[in-house]
């Protein structure tokens, strides 16, 4: 019986020390994958847009069959060719994951707001500029990398981790 409580015990405290790490690598992965997700749209709708020689739009939606302008957990690669708008692409990103965007996407006007749109010459546009980024963020992530930012400039697609603050800081332009 001593046996038995002895081992218990040793169980419990190595539960206890492992489980923390465990729910920040949990974390970590829900973060890493709701920015391959993003990427992944992006290069769907730029090779769409090329290969379609159409405008392809990636945006927030609340439907997801059009675009919104607040920023939320449900994105679309929306195709526009001929006045005929088809859905590419349509992702959740996991609930625990904040996105807020950069100056040049919340600071479009109208239509354009926290959209990226994909040209037929591949080129791309983040709101009215020429780039912009996304960022992933999660709040009660530990460590000094709990931002993943997803950045869309002039055509190119790349993903830049760097340190945010628990509020979850909001990305430069680049």
């Amino acid at each position: 019986m001593v046996e038995l409580m002895l081992t218990l015990t040793v169980f419990g405290v190595l539960a206890a020390l492992a489980v923390p790490s465990f729910m920040n690598l949990i974390r970590g992965n829900r973060l890493t994958s709701s920015a391959n997700e993003l990427v992944a749209m992006m290069q769907t709708a730029r090779m769409a847009a090329v290969s379609n020689r159409a405008s392809v739009a990636v945006c927030p939606s609340a439907n997801g069959t059009t675009c919104a302008t607040a920023l939320g957990s449900r994105w679309i690669a929306l195709m526009t060719k001929d006045t005929v708008n088809t859905v590419l692409r349509d992702s959740t990103l996991h609930s625990t994951v904040m996105v807020k965007s950069s100056a040049s996407l919340s600071g479009a006007g109208g239509a354009s707001k926290n959209k990226f749109t994909f040209l037929p010459s591949g080129f791309s546009k983040a709101g009215t500029s020429d780039s912009g980024a996304l960022g992933l963020c999660v709040p009660n992530l530990r460590g000094d990398s709990n931002d993943l930012d997803v950045v869309a400039s002039v055509g190119r697609i790349s993903t830049v981790r760097r340190a945010a603050t628990t509020a979850c800081s909001v990305p430069a332009n680049n």
